[in-house]
């Protein structure tokens, strides 16, 4: 093991704060705050919470189940495990989010100077540069970690801080209610919670290769929380920062302005016209580092779940085509499809990453079953209802449920359900933890 822990705490910190940070994660918070008004410090709360606390957990929950993204859900069955991990993967993978980071680079970094320029030249050579830093898997970290998170955010500093001594206006007044709610629903669009099952491969392989493999526990543990608690102070000072930004900007734009709108038109205020240069060098940043580490797992994922029949090198190249082939339909485009997907994935996730927390405390698997039951049923009629219209009674039944005014409906009939579930396994029904054999992935 080397001796430099210190430095290898920062690197793969760095870079786990890098894959999280990206094209979602740069676009949300000025428009919350923008919406917010002085009531911005609620709704980044509620951003907060679901990115990057929940994400946060569910990563080191992953690595103390097992290691992969099919640990997860593994004490329910492995069917719905696989399909819980599957969803992440294609989710933060080659559908929503990896497509996500090169249409954001198109219309944050390039739109704005060359107004005629068609969004496939762009995407193609953001994927092609994509494919060349990950298809060799033992040099993403450490590429990102130690030369692209700097610049990323030594970028973000500067807009942040011109924010915080040369303020473009004053947060305009907002009625409270409701805020804290919005963040947590527009934290699901982020998606970070479904990448985080997805990275644990990248952290604890790289913690591997560096020497710590065969490390004491408590140097291992030591390990994974300084590089998690890294990853989560960066990414809370900087949601902090664009959230006041965005708020400072109600009286320059109209309601109706675009999260891009927003974004790029607060650091013009900012910073004038050499603002936009940065602003587009910093989105680039953000969004490439995103899509190597996001391509990199989604190549590990298959290639794990195929048990080895899929190739971790043909597994980025098919990422990369279809991440680029949806990437043309544009950013607005993708939250569009992604919303409903994720409003009954994202608490579903949620669900299991807290129960797991407990899991050498619940005996018996019809608990997490339970969870896991109760909160696809509440998520998916709550969905159902919002995009349809149907189910409007049992709906509304669900939404009158505690803590359902902070976004968080399901969690009730998720916890109603657990307790049905123990009482069955209490009755014999069903395994318990003892039938599995759960070992820490580090």
């Amino acid at each position: 093991m080397k001796n430099n822990k210190i430095k290898d705490m920062i690197v793969v910190g760095f870079a786990l704060f890098a894959i999280f940070f990206g094209a979602g994660n740069l676009i949300f918070p000025p428009f919350l705050g923008f919406h917010a008004g002085d009531q911005w410090l609620a709704v980044i709360s509620g951003f907060l919470l679901t990115d990057p606390i929940v994400p946060i957990i569910t990563l080191l929950v992953t690595i103390f189940a097992g290691g992969e993204a099919v640990h997860l859900g593994r004490r329910v069955n492995y069917p719905f495990a696989l399909i819980l991990a599957a969803t992440a993967m294609i989710s933060v993978g080659p559908v929503f989010a990896i497509p996500r980071t090169a249409a954001t680079t198109y219309e944050v970094a390039f739109l704005p100077f060359f107004p005629n320029l068609p969004i496939w030249i762009v995407s193609g050579g953001f994927f092609l540069i994509s494919l060349a830093l990950c298809i060799k898997e033992t040099g993403v970290v450490d590429i990102i970690g130690q030369y692209i998170t700097p610049v990323l955010l030594l970028f973000l500093g500067i807009i942040i801080v011109k924010a915080a001594v040369a303020p473009v206006g004053t947060p305009l007044p907002v009625a409270p209610g409701g805020h804290f709610t919005t963040g947590v629903k527009e934290g699901y669009q982020t998606m970070d919670a479904m990448v985080s099952l997805l990275c644990t491969a990248i952290v604890t392989g790289d913690l591997i290769r560096k020497g710590y493999g065969d490390a004491p526990k408590n140097v291992k543990q030591q390990m994974i929380v300084a590089v998690s608690v890294i990853a989560l102070v960066l990414i809370i000072l900087i949601y902090g920062g664009l959230g006041y930004v965005g708020a400072q900007a109600g009286e320059h734009f109209p309601q109706d302005a675009t999260r891009v709108d927003i974004l790029v038109g607060v650091v013009e205020l900012l910073l004038g016209s050499w603002g936009k240069v940065a602003l587009g060098i910093a989105v680039s940043l953000a969004c490439l580092t995103t899509s190597v580490g996001l391509t990199s797992a989604a190549g590990n994922f298959f290639n794990s779940v195929s048990h080895g029949k899929w190739k971790y090198e043909i597994c980025v190249c098919v990422s990369i085509a279809v991440s680029f082939t949806l990437s043309l339909v544009g950013v607005e485009g993708i939250i569009k499809l992604a919303g409903p997907v994720l409003d009954i994935a994202y608490p579903a996730l949620i669900a299991m990453s807290l129960i797991m927390m407990f899991d050498r405390k619940l005996k018996y698997d019809g608990t997490i079953i339970g969870m896991a039951v109760g909160t696809l049923l509440a998520a998916t009629i709550s969905t159902i209802y919002t995009n349809t219209g149907a189910l409007e009674g049992i709906a509304g039944f669900i939404d009158k449920m505690p803590l359902a005014t902070f976004g968080f409906s399901w969690l009730v009939p998720g916890i109603v359900f657990a307790v049905i579930g123990t009482v069955l396994g209490k009755m014999g029904i069903g395994k318990t933890r003892d039938d599995h054999d759960i070992q820490p992935a580090f």
